[in-house]
Parts: C-alpha cells; structure tokens; sequence
C-alpha cells in the first residue's frame, strides 16, 4: 500500500503570488512515492476533515501562515496521529517557521519534504479546547492584533499593525489579572496579557530566549498606563533579559488566569478567540514533530 500524504493549504494567506505552491507540493511528494489528499482552509475543512481517513496517513504539508500550521498541528493532534509535519510558509507573518529557522522561501521550503531532521515543537491547549503554537493575548495588544484586517496584513505586513496602533492611541486601559502557576499566585493591573510559545515577530525578537521546544511558556503583562510608554515597555522586552520598566514576566508550563470582567479581546496565533472570564493554559510538551531539514 502506497503511503500517502495530506496538504493542508489555505489559499487565502499571504501575498498574492502567482506561485502554485500546493502544486508543486503535490508533485514533490508525488515523487517521493506518495499519495496525496489537498484539504482547503475554508468553510468546508471541517465537515470535511472529520470524515476523512487517516489510516496509514506517513506526512502532513502545511501551507500557508501560522493559523494553518495551528490547523495542521491540531489535526495531528487530536487525530493522534504520529505523522511529522512540514511547514512551508506563505502567510504574511509566519512566526512558527521564523522561530524553527524554516526558510521563509516557499519554494526552497519544498526541500524538507522527504528530510529526516526533526525537532519537537510544544504546542499550548487554553481551556482543554483550543489549541496555539505561537501565543495567546487578551487586552489592548490583542486588540491591536485581531483588529488589523487579513487584507491590511497581506499587503502591508507589519506596517499594517502600526497603522492600526496609532488609530488606538486613546484606548488603553488597564484591568486586574490574577495569574496562578505553579507555586505562585499574582494580582497584576495592566493593559495586556500576553502568553508566548515561540516568537519573531518580521525579524523581531525579544533579548531572552523564547524557545518552542523547552516545555516553558513565557507570560508577560504589559503595565504602562499610556500609549506613548509603551514604546518603552516594547524597547524593554526587545533588548533585556530581565525587563525594569512597565513588564512583568513569569515562566511556567501552567497558567490558570482569571479576568475581573469578561474582555473580548483574546486572540491565539492571530485569530480572535471567545473566552470565559477563566482561562487555563497547559503546555503539551513536543506535541508534534517538524521537519527543519535533511
């Protein structure tokens, strides 16, 4: 029985590009001696995945940004299924393949099809439901990220969030968080909440190392109580290990969070999420297995 390989693409991220990257895929893998399924990121992925058969399924493609490496991530995991993943990235941020050292070239990305070299990726599971690689937010940040349209991302990357940024430069406001891990309880004010799995953000990257294959995830809550500080607290996060000013951090593989007011700014991996006032956060350490080369 030939081995066969499921393509998970969304056609809708990224730049447009004349590229047919989920072709050239196929046919990659269709060399290799495979057998291959193409599922499409759109409204008809669930219906459709859930009635689709893994059996003997040897290789998942992901192709697109990190929401389609989450949906491919996912269904790995709740399918239990011990096939390795391969992201070739095509959206517009793709902190998962920047953070991994993936090359952003989609085309070149097409050579670790086939490769041996893997490395374990942990993966975060927020109230035993939802599942993110890269991290979650709840507040001011959060706000910024879901309300910069698909659109506005693709065409003008991270020039799109600082666009959006300055038309919110009156709307930061503060809330008291109770953050528990473990063997530590804290009431915190502060704007946002911010939990990372792994970051680098177009090439920007915090001074302390935050590692998707360490078991750890790393909280921040950003405590500045106007816009223009926060500036500071990002220069803060961006070149010291220990920030000073306007930053609390905690590491940890267990968050348990708890709002004073139901806010309806969470997102994970860049998609608005709707949470209860209690949020659970647990690691699933190497939860799945990526290509990162030959």
């Amino acid at each position: 029985m030939a081995k066969k390989a499921l393509i998970i693409f969304n056609p809708s991220a990224g730049l447009k590009s004349k590229l047919t990257i989920e072709k050239l895929a196929e046919r990659k893998l269709k060399s290799l001696g495979y057998r291959v399924d193409i599922f499409l990121v759109d409204e008809h992925f669930e219906a459709g995945i859930a009635g689709y058969d893994f059996f003997n399924l040897s290789l998942v493609v992901a192709i697109g940004g990190d929401g389609t490496v989450k949906v491919a991530g996912r269904t790995i995991i709740e399918n239990k299924l011990s096939a390795p993943l391969v992201i070739i990235p095509f959206g517009s941020a793709n902190v998962v393949a920047k953070t991994l050292g993936i090359t952003l070239n989609a085309k070149a990305a097409l050579q670790l099809i086939g490769g041996a070299k893997l490395r374990g990726l942990d993966v975060g599971i927020i109230n035993k439901t939802h599942y993110f690689l890269v991290g979650f937010s709840v507040g001011y940040i959060s706000r910024i990220i879901t309300g910069t349209s698909t659109k506005m991302k693709n065409r003008l990357g991270f020039i799109g969030y600082l666009i959006n940024l300055l038309f919110n430069v009156n709307k930061v406001k503060r809330q008291k968080f109770l953050v528990r891990a473990k063997n530590h309880k804290f009431w915190l004010k502060g704007n946002s909440l911010v939990v990372f799995n792994a970051c680098n953000f177009y090439g920007i990257k915090p001074r302390k190392k935050i590692d998707p294959s360490d078991g750890i995830f790393n909280l921040y809550v950003v405590t500045n109580k106007n816009f223009w500080s926060l500036f500071i607290a990002l220069l803060q996060f961006v070149f010291y290990g220990k920030p000073t000013q306007f930053l609390f951090s905690l590491d940890n593989n267990y968050f348990k969070i708890s709002l004073r007011r139901r806010l309806r700014s969470c997102q994970i991996d860049g998609d608005y999420i709707e949470l209860t006032k209690d949020i659970e956060i647990k690691m699933l350490s190497a939860a799945l297995r990526v290509v990162v080369g030959k």
